[in-house]
């Protein structure tokens, strides 16, 4: 049986890292290591302009909660520029 992460990775950029922090270091529902990875990776590839990579096959359920996260991911990012707008 392999283990599987339950904390997101850190990205070393600190803004992803703050955005990740606020989104899941406080009560909430639980949300699964692909869903956090889907809006970790979002956040990743908006704040470095790199491209989205998915890492699981289509038609997975951690596929479906990686996309998921990344449409949480989309809302954050989006939050974050309206803010940083302002």
């Amino acid at each position: 049986m392999t283990t599987v992460p339950t904390v997101w990775p850190k990205s070393g950029n600190d803004l992803v890292d703050r955005l990740m922090k606020n989104a899941f270091d406080r009560p909430r529902d639980p949300r699964s290591y692909p869903y956090k990875l889907g809006v970790f990776s979002l956040l990743a590839s908006r704040a470095t302009s790199t491209t989205l990579s998915r890492p699981y096959a289509p038609g997975t359920v951690d596929c479906d909660a990686f996309y998921a996260g990344v449409d949480e991911g989309k809302v954050i990012w989006s939050q974050h520029q309206a803010e940083a707008a302002q």
